[in-house]
């Protein structure tokens, strides 16, 4: 790329929006424990707020192409501060005046729904600028850059529950603040490139889902997104109950097994995206066994060494499946599409943050291991794909 400023501000602006967005992953379990709220309902709180954001994404991918990039990410940002605020205050009140459950589970869940609507901004505006700055192999380390950020950012922001063992909404105070920074990067340190305003002013394109070019990458896209979530909400549950931990005791040590999670995964791209430059395929033939891998050990979490293998295995998987399916879709479709494309890349994510909480949540009340048998099911799939030559084309 010619500067390092543009993809430095993005990846800022994407690492603090997801680090916000996730910092109320280990904070919701057990803030459902002590408000009388049930496991099925802290699933909803993903669902419902994902299909929003699955619904949302198409809208902002056209958005983007009419506003401008930059502009749609400075909504995503401002929003997401200050929703994110709004949900620890109500969280707080409902700690402090204990109201009635299904009074408190609705407004929370009102500002989840709006929250969904408009998390995807910064990951199709951010792909989306990248895309008309960059081109081939250097597309392929420059969104590998975003989706280290998401990556990273999915894991800091559990992290960020290690500070919640004086007071439980903490992490959510302390998460609201980083996209106001990162929307003040945007504001003062992004420009609006000549190819954006092209891209402007280009008739809007369309890519289906099913598209034979991309369908298998937004497929592994959406069972990372899944997988992950799932993991995040069910482990929450698990460590509470099987070691006897605390709410506070929860909170942090998940925040600390993503924490683990998120420093394997960014060390895993730096090495092999960044410094060896593997493709996207080679990416995918290493990352879908590696989490198929990490549901195996996972399904022996009542061994704390089984889990903290497993939450390696599943910062490698990370490193490799995320820049690998998210790039392989970019290299697959042609320039005008590119806008298009990271708004299904983003639905996609929508998606499988819909899923991975809600099935998650209901295989963990039949069975604890059951949501880690649903990722090793996805990853089996999977591997197959990514093994296919057939998944690999060019535009």
């Amino acid at each position: 790329m010619r500067s390092l400023k543009p993809p430095f501000v993005i990846f800022i602006a994407v690492l603090f929006q997801y680090s916000c967005g996730n910092a109320i992953n280990p904070v919701l379990a057990p803030l459902a424990m002590q408000t009388g709220m049930s496991t099925v309902q802290t699933g909803l709180f993903f669902t419902l707020s994902s299909l929003m954001w699955l619904v949302a994404s198409p809208f902002w991918s056209r958005k983007s192409e009419t506003l401008g990039r930059k502009n749609v990410m400075l909504i995503g940002l401002g929003s997401c501060g200050f929703l994110y605020l709004s949900f620890g205050l109500v969280g707080d009140w409902g700690l402090s005046h204990r109201p009635n459950p299904m009074l408190l589970f609705s407004i929370l869940l009102l500002i989840r729904l709006i929250s969904g609507l408009f998390f995807s901004t910064v990951p199709i505006a951010s792909q989306a600028y990248i895309a008309d700055t960059t081109h081939g192999n250097e597309r392929t380390v420059a969104v590998s850059l975003i989706w280290m950020a998401s990556g990273l950012g999915s894991i800091i922001g559990p992290g960020i529950g290690v500070f919640s063992s004086h007071h439980l909404m903490n992490p959510l105070y302390i998460g609201s603040v980083l996209p106001l920074v990162g929307f003040l990067g945007v504001f003062l340190g992004l420009p609006n490139t000549q190819a954006t305003r092209i891209s402007i002013n280009s008739p809007a394109v369309k890519v289906k889902f099913l598209d034979r070019r991309v369908w298998k990458f937004l497929f592994m896209v959406a069972s990372l997104q899944a997988s992950v979530l799932g993991i995040q909400v069910t482990t929450g549950f698990f460590v509470e109950s099987h070691f006897h931990l605390t709410a506070s005791q929860t909170a942090e040590t998940v925040g600390l097994l993503f924490m683990l999670t998120g420093v394997v995964s960014v060390t895993s791209q730096l090495i092999f995206v960044w410094q060896m430059k593997l493709s996207s395929k080679m990416l995918l033939f290493i990352g879908t066994p590696t989490l198929l891998l990490c549901s195996i050990s996972l399904m022996f979490h009542a061994f704390m060494v089984a889990v903290y293998a497993g939450f390696i295995l599943l910062g490698v998987g990370i490193g490799f499946v995320l820049p690998g399916a998210t790039s392989g879709a970019s290299l697959a479709v042609k320039q005008n599409e590119q806008g298009a494309i990271a708004g299904r890349i983003s639905a996609s994510q929508g998606l499988g943050t819909a899923v991975g909480p809600l099935v998650g949540t209901n295989l963990y009340n039949l069975n604890h291991l059951l949501p880690y048998v649903f990722v090793g099911l996805l990853f089996s799939i999977a591997s197959v794909f990514s093994w296919s030559r057939s998944s690999y084309t060019s535009p």
